[in-house]
């Protein structure tokens, strides 16, 4: 039972294993987040505690790597101090015993780290100045009974061997002047299997043995998986090109999941390289403005209450393009190779005090330079199309061009066009690669629009070209990690000879 104590009667628990008045029970305080207030839970002397989750069913996310403490203790009712403690935790039906990983140990006052990553451990502990024995901790899978176990041995320091005497312990009896003697603790990470499913319930226990005691069971702690992520669509854009801009969305957690937290919203002007426009939003749809003369294009991503992240899908992407201060109609942009020359093409379906396009080139689709001047009509009612033929493209050795216009008015006023993808010696034009969020703060995803990319390898530089790391495109949604990396420009080249800049902040 858990008697509730309002959080503005008890801003700071106290006394935390002492037991209530008029009881032997003891108990732990723990903070209830649904109920926003302090709480009192039994505490097992021996028992497994394990990750919170979200209410109400203590969610998990499938990909989560899921953290467990081990209690044990010896009363103060014992005869003697343990010398010998074993304890042992079988690899539950949706646990991935690949995934075991061991965490810190401990008793009495004392705390003993393991390396980060290992999934066996041996050594020995020195304890004599506080217990008078060694002890040897030994830790790991157990491959043949599938469970995860420790073993502590007390060991005399003048033989190395067991010790006889009953009170040569590691472990001491409970002591009301000690708080920390007698309690002793194990911690483990491991994560579900991957092919768990929603609703899938995913549980750890442990058996302690204390010298040539009886087994003690620990209580079961169970979390209950959200296997798959959210889905969500921006609805189609509506208005007349001006601002506010109102964007709306849908989206809906997997069947039985555990519910959409929230909503993602990126933006771009060049169709490549993605920032986020709102963070977090809860809501389905906002009003905005954002600067004119762009055309920009949006898409929602949803995140559920255990943090799985959907992913980007194709066709999902809303364009609008928000009019500018040039009373200049688009009707196209677009471009072919022919041989060693990239052809661009453009038209115009009115213009008014248009002073001249300038052509952009770019080999990122993030920095462009202008490589011509194309005069405009000026003053037009009237249908104008234009051309330019950029040539002899060989001579710069890349595989992909991107290009814009910007159209620049009378007054030096100016808009940008769309970006032209186009490929070199390439008849078809692939989707481009789309990367968010960038600028990021540590992990950006890649969209790859040439699917024949999935399987090959991408490198990590940074701006003078050293390699810092390469990575294996697994999927047509790949996440890159530059945690590791300090903040400045970092480039990502493709096995297609695709480079994206990223801007990690």
């Amino acid at each position: 039972m858990m008697y509730g104590v309002p959080y503005n009667e008890l801003q700071t628990p106290t006394d935390p294993c002492s037991p209530p008045a008029g009881t032997t029970k003891k108990f732990r305080w723990v903070w209830d987040e649904e109920k926003q207030m302090w709480v009192k839970a039994p505490l097992d002397p021996n028992e497994i505690i394990g990750p919170a989750g979200k209410p109400d069913k203590a969610w998990v996310s499938v990909k989560d790597r899921m953290p467990y403490t081990i209690l044990f203790e010896n009363d103060s009712s014992a005869s003697a101090r343990a010398r010998y403690i074993k304890i042992t935790s079988p690899v539950e039906p949706k646990q991935d015993a690949a995934t075991f990983e061991l965490g810190s140990v401990g008793f009495n006052n004392q705390s003993f780290e393991i390396p980060l990553g290992r999934s066996f451990y041996y050594q020995r502990l020195d304890a004599v100045d506080s217990t008078g024995v060694f002890v040897d901790l030994t830790a790991g899978y157990d491959i043949t009974n599938h469970q995860l176990f420790w073993e502590f041995q007390a060991i005399d320091p003048n033989t190395l061997l067991p010790p006889d005497d009953p009170n040569a312990g590691f472990l001491f009896l409970q002591d009301t002047a000690q708080s920390t003697y007698g309690h002793g603790f194990v911690n483990f990470s491991i994560k579900p299997k991957t092919d768990a499913q929603t609703l899938d319930t995913i549980g750890a226990k442990a058996f302690i043995v204390f010298d040539q005691n009886d087994t003690i069971p620990t209580n079961t702690y169970t979390n209950t998986i959200d296997a798959l992520p959210p889905v969500s669509q921006m609805n189609t854009i509506t208005g007349n090109g001006n601002n506010p801009i109102t964007l709306t969305w849908s989206g809906a957690d997997d069947m039985n999941g555990c519910g959409i937290d929230f909503y993602t919203i990126y933006v771009s002007e060049d169709q490549i390289n993605y920032t986020v426009l709102f963070p977090k939003i809860q809501r389905t749809d906002t009003t905005f403005s954002l600067p004119p003369g762009h055309t920009y294009c949006f898409f929602v991503l949803a995140t559920d209450r255990v943090g799985n992240a959907e992913e980007l899908r194709a066709n999902v992407i809303q364009c609008y393009e928000l009019g500018g201060p040039l009373p200049v109609s688009w009707l196209y942009f677009n471009g072919t190779n022919q041989d060693k020359d990239n052809l661009l093409k453009w038209g115009t379906a009115s213009e008014q005090n248009s002073k001249e396009f300038w052509l952009e080139r770019s080999f990122d689709g993030i920095e462009f330079n202008q490589i011509a001047t194309i005069p405009a009509a000026g003053n037009s009612s009237t249908t104008r199309n234009y051309e330019y033929r950029d040539r002899n493209i060989d001579q710069y050795n890349r595989q992909v061009f991107f290009y814009r216009l910007k159209q620049v008015d009378l007054d030096n006023n100016f808009k940008h066009s769309s970006v032209v993808r186009l490929s070199y010696n390439s008849i078809s034009q692939p989707t481009p690669t789309i990367v968010y969020p960038n600028p990021t703060n540590g992990i950006i995803n890649i969209r790859v629009g040439d699917a024949s990319q999935v399987g090959t390898e991408a490198t990590v530089r940074d701006i003078n070209g050293r390699l810092l790391k390469r990575i294996k495109i697994s999927s047509t949604t790949q996440p890159i990690s530059l945690r590791e990396f300090v903040n400045g420009i970092y480039l990502i080249s493709l096995a297609n000879k695709e480079t994206l800049k990223v801007i990690k902040q």
